[in-house]
């Protein structure tokens, strides 16, 4: 079993409060409204840029940034 794909409680808490500011950056910035739902793909990729410590509005710009 892979345990780097696990999270302990507290860091998980903290990517949830993460994700929720992410989301709202991305629809303040127009990237994607307010019904969008990530596909597998995005939220691995939002997994990543959370673990090397992107802030929220640093990993809207680079999931959507160069696609609009």
């Amino acid at each position: 079993m892979d345990e780097s794909k696990y999270l302990a409680p507290e860091d998980l808490r903290e990517l949830e409060t993460w994700a929720i500011a992410w989301y709202e950056e991305a629809v303040k910035a127009e990237f994607i409204g307010t019904s969008y739902h990530p596909d597998t793909a995005t939220v691995g990729r939002l997994r990543g840029y959370f673990k090397v410590g992107l802030s929220p509005a640093e990993a809207a710009h680079a999931c959507f940034g160069g696609k609009h």
